[in-house]
């Protein structure tokens, strides 16, 4: 004990010449927070703390099996709270922070585009991840709907009335202003919800720019406690999209997007499909700035279709298109398959009957 008390007391002594010394030792800290340069002080203090010191009160037997454990791999420097939460409930720490503002100047069409920033206090938000539990952080006043729920196990739309209910059960009106986040834009949740509520005809709806681990990065304001609204009467008016069907993508009169994972693009597409993946068009888990490099093939006055197996991915590249101004809609390629089967088989059969 006394020979580590002895090492706290000479680091202490050395941090005190330091500061002594070094006259920025006291300017003001980056947005990264103090400690987050490259000053030497912190290279000694790191050693230190990861020395053969046992720590005040833990027992140098802790791993990490025991009730509490220690790392000796601690890095000290800016940390930002992120999705990851602990047993406890309480945020872990992310390895960035995120600027809170508009960027609805990198989009031709933003009015879908919720800003990462504070929410207006009568604007609903609609947290949509199917991984949250109870008692785990979430953006303030949240109501909870997962994702999945607006979709059949087979990924088509459910309809019209059992979403009405769920969201009315929910507390949420067609006249309300939502706000839809996932855990993660990446995951497409968020978008594929917004593109359920547009099918109801719900104009004041719009997806975060980010997602839960943006907002928390961001340092943007969060709770625990679950939130609760009385049930209301949920109207759905006429669909605001067009969701694309087997003639109009047979036409040939619309530009295709195959947003599947690249291996099933190889073997087999729709026509003279491009190829787009949904993660190509991300940067940090927030939409890039640059997507007009990403979509400069296609025609901006011709209606683009994304189709893909499963509506997650599928509804970010409609959502990204959307934003540029693009009219898009969305497609299920089981529906292409079950189509060309059938075309197939009636061949078959015309030709077994001559």
């Amino acid at each position: 004990m006394a020979g580590m008390m002895s090492r706290l007391l000479c680091l202490l002594a050395f941090l005190v010449a330091s500061s002594a010394i070094d006259p920025t030792a006291d300017a003001a800290c980056s947005v990264g927070g103090c400690g987050s340069g490259d000053d030497s002080w912190l290279t000694s203090a790191q050693s230190f703390i990861s020395s053969d010191v046992p720590l005040v009160g833990v027992r140098a037997s802790a791993t990490a099996g025991s009730d509490f454990a220690y790392s000796r791999s601690f890095q000290a420097g800016p940390q930002v709270r992120s999705n990851n939460s602990t047993p406890s409930g309480i945020p872990a720490l992310a390895e960035a922070y995120v600027t809170p503002g508009s960027r609805e100047e990198l989009f031709i069409s933003p009015q879908m585009l919720k800003s990462l920033d504070s929410l207006p206090e009568e604007e609903v938000a609609l947290d949509v991840s199917s991984r949250r539990s109870s008692g785990q952080s979430h953006i303030r006043g949240a109501v909870n709907i997962p994702a999945r729920s607006f979709f059949y196990d087979n990924g088509s739309l459910r309809n019209i009335s059992e979403l009405a209910g769920l969201l009315g059960q929910a507390g949420v009106s067609r006249s309300d202003s939502v706000m839809v986040y996932g855990d993660s834009f990446a995951s497409g949740e968020a978008t594929a919800v917004l593109y359920a509520l547009r099918c109801l005809s719900h104009e004041q709806a719009r997806a975060l720019d980010g997602g839960l681990d943006n907002w928390m990065a961001a340092s943007l304001p969060m709770e625990s406690r679950e939130a609760a609204r009385p049930p209301k009467s949920y109207i759905p008016g006429r669909s605001l999209e067009s969701p694309a069907d087997y003639d109009l993508v047979r036409s040939g009169s619309v530009q295709m997007i195959d947003a599947r994972r690249i291996q099933e693009f190889g073997r087999e597409k729709i026509g003279n499909a491009t190829w787009i993946s949904p993660e190509s068009l991300l940067v940090e888990g927030r939409l890039k700035a640059n997507l007009n490099m990403t979509f400069a093939r296609l025609n901006a006055n011709q209606t683009v279709v994304v189709y893909s197996d499963e509506i997650f991915g599928c509804s970010l590249v409609w959502f990204a298109l959307e934003l540029m101004g693009y009219d898009a809609r969305i497609y299920r390629w089981q529906d292409w398959q079950e189509h060309e089967e059938q075309e197939k088989t009636g061949i078959l059969n015309a030709s077994d009957q001559r």
